[in-house]
Formats: C-alpha cells, sequence, structure tokens
C-alpha cells in the first residue's frame, strides 16, 4: 500500500477528481474585497508580499454569500502564488497531467466526457483543470518546504519493513502460533546473515513493499493512516536501527529497520524525488495548513484590520493561539485567584497516538 501511494500519487489525484471531492483550492481572476484601505477605488481583502488583494466582487458574491470557505481558497491560492514560482517545469508537469485526466474522463464518458470534467473541476473551484493543478503542485511545496524545517518536530523517518501475516485472521491468538514462529524465525535468520532488504524480499508478506526490500517511504508523527502499533515502534527507532517483533492487531508481526532520521540521510535516499513531497503527498496531508499560514506569516499577510476574517481563516485552518485567560480578566476583584492557581491549558496527546489502520 505504501509503495503505491507513493509511486501512483497521481493516480490518486484522478480518483479524487473523479470523486468530486473538494480539496480546497480556488481561483478569480476578480480578487477579494474588505472595506478599508482602496486601492485604485477598489477595497483591499488583505495585502500579501507587498500585494494588495483586491476586488468587490469577490466580497459581494462570494464572502457574503458564501461564507468563509470562498474567502479561504482564495486566501490559499494567493499564498501558493505568492510564495513559489510557477517555473516551465511546474506548467509542463500540470499539463501532462491534465493529459493524462481528461483521457480517463474520454474513457469513462465519451463524447459527454467535458461534462462530467466540468462537472468535477467545479467542485475544486476551478474552471482551469491546469491552473488547479498547478496550484496543487505550490501548495505541496509549500508544505514540504514547511516539513524540512521542522525536521525534528515532526520525528520525520525513512522506514522499512517485513510483515509474518496471522496464520488465521479469523482466530488470532494471544501468542504466536508454531506456523508464525517458524515464518519469524526464518526471518530472524535471514536478518542475522544478510541485509534487512534482503530478507524482506525474500520473506516479507507484504506483496506491495516486498519487492522493493520492505521499504515503506518517509513518514512522520501524524502518519494516523499507519497501524498505531507500527507507527509507535517506527518512530521510535534511531537510524539504521531494527526493531524487535511488533505484534498489530490487523496485520500480523512486524519488523521495522529505520533507514533515516536525519535530514542529510534522507535526502541521500532520496536523490531523485524530493523526500518531503514524498512525505505530504502520502502520509502527513494533515500539515498542509499550518504550512499555509506559517508561509502566509513569512510573506507578510495583512488583513487590514478585519480581525473577523483573519479569525476566520484562522479557524478553518485549524490554527490556535495561545490565549491563556488572564486571572484579573475574568475573576471579581476580590475572588482574583493567585497566580500559580490560573489553570493551565491541556496538553495535546501526540499526534502518532490517533492514527488508526495501516
Amino acid at each position: 500500500m505504501g509503495n503505491f501511494l507513493k509511486k501512483n500519487w497521481f493516480v490518486v489525484l484522478i480518483a479524487l477528481i473523479f470523486a468530486g471531492i473538494s480539496i480546497f483550492y480556488i481561483y478569480d481572476t476578480n480578487k477579494g474585497k474588505l472595506k478599508g484601505k482602496q486601492v485604485n477605488g477598489e477595497d483591499v481583502v488583505y495585502e500579501i508580499n507587498g500585494e494588495d488583494v483586491t476586488a468587490s466582487m469577490f466580497y459581494d458574491d462570494l464572502y457574503k454569500a458564501n461564507g468563509t470557505g470562498a474567502v479561504l481558497t482564495l486566501f490559499e491560492r494567493a499564498v501558493a502564488d505568492a510564495g513559489i514560482e510557477t517555473t516551465n517545469e511546474i506548467k509542463d508537469t500540470a499539463a501532462a497531467q491534465a493529459k493524462q485526466i481528461i483521457a480517463n474522463f474520454q474513457n469513462s464518458y465519451g463524447s459527454d466526457y467535458q461534462t462530467y470534467l466540468d462537472t468535477a473541476l467545479a467542485e475544486t473551484g476551478y474552471t482551469d483543470l491546469e491552473e488547479y493543478l498547478i496550484t496543487t503542485q505550490k501548495l505541496n511545496q509549500v508544505s514540504a518546504e514547511y516539513a524540512k524545517a521542522n525536521f525534528d518536530d515532526l520525528r520525520i523517518r525513512q522506514i522499512s519493513y517485513i510483515l509474518v501475516k496471522f496464520e488465521d485472521s479469523a482466530n488470532i491468538t494471544e501468542e504466536p502460533t508454531d506456523d508464525e514462529k517458524a515464518r519469524m524465525k526464518a526471518v530472524d535468520d535471514a536478518l542475522a546473515s544478510g541485509t534487512f532488504a534482503d530478507a524482506a524480499i525474500a520473506h516479507s508478506e507484504d506483496d506491495s513493499s516486498a519487492p522493493d526490500g520492505g521499504n515503506l517511504g518517509i513518514i512522520d508523527k501524524n502518519a494516523s493512516n499507519l497501524d498505531a502499533a507500527f507507527l509507535e515502534a517506527s518512530l521510535a527507532l534511531k537510524e539504521g536501527e531494527t526493531s524487535d517483533w511488533i505484534r498489530s492487531e490487523s496485520f500480523g508481526y512486524f519488523r521495522i529497520m529505520c533507514t533515516a532520521a536525519t535530514p542529510e540521510t534522507l535526502e541521500a535516499n532520496n536523490a531523485d524525488q524530493d523526500p518531503y513531497l514524498q512525505l505530504v503527498q502520502t502520509y502527513d496531508t494533515s500539515l498542509q495548513s499550518t504550512a499555509i499560514w506559517e508561509k502566509a506569516q513569512q510573506l507578510g499577510v495583512d488583513f487590514k484590520g478585519d480581525d473577523a476574517l483573519e479569525s476566520e481563516i484562522k479557524n478553518s485552518l485549524g490554527i490556535i493561539e495561545d490565549t491563556e485567560t488572564k486571572p484579573e480578566e475574568t475573576a471579581k476583584p476580590e475572588e482574583t485567584a493567585a497566580p500559580e492557581e490560573s489553570a493551565e491549558p491541556e496538553e495535546t496527546a501526540d499526534a502518532e497516538e490517533s492514527g488508526e489502520g495501516k
């Protein structure tokens, strides 16, 4: 499964378009409006990277009519455009992707394909397929840059594994059966006499990763689509370490190896493809909102005093800022609590503890 996603992320994109799922990227050549500063008679929605984003039509017809969703997607597009240059490589990639998507729609819908394509595209907020695909690439790059800059905090790892499946998935025992023990011993013997990759090719029972030496790919603490026990064990490994046998209630028994836990090794292992793009396209799409907001701050986003609009965008992106309430602001003078009695925000559980199902 891991290799399929890593090597065929574009097929997944096509599936999303077929499903008509909005991925929150929208752009309107008429930019948004906000009461406040004016440029050439038009009110400014916000300023980013020194450029004013304006247009009365957006505020009246989109923001007022459709709420935060419309302005959020325009905001994301503005950040992508200001933060990432549209190179010829990006354009060429988008053109190739668009050609493949159109071919898939033609194969599925025949002469009526354009109607279905337009409907699916409208779900993303676009009328131009290549523009949508260009923005998708640029937002992925924003996320990849964020991942690289926050390598240690995200606990990024490249992982390989060997799987021994349960003998009978309908009748799972608490301890390994004799058959499972025999297969696990064969793995241990292979590891003792050879490389992890060779042992995975010869003995791993996961058909998707075994041919590639057990390589799962690049993960981090937010990879909640992985089995929880597998993820916890993977993140605990140092570079070059191999785990003991890890029992997964869903799959069987894993031996896991960390093949990279530093930026230098990770980038050396993946010289032919940006490893951080691999991460955000397969196992951690959740960090995009945080990455977009941080990029906006770097570019100097300015909402021109519209606190309500800024707050709505933050909420939609899931951006939570520290707003610890001071005692003197909430208690009556005679009931003011001592500073040491003030409530502290509850700590949030690590993201890796919430993952389910590899």
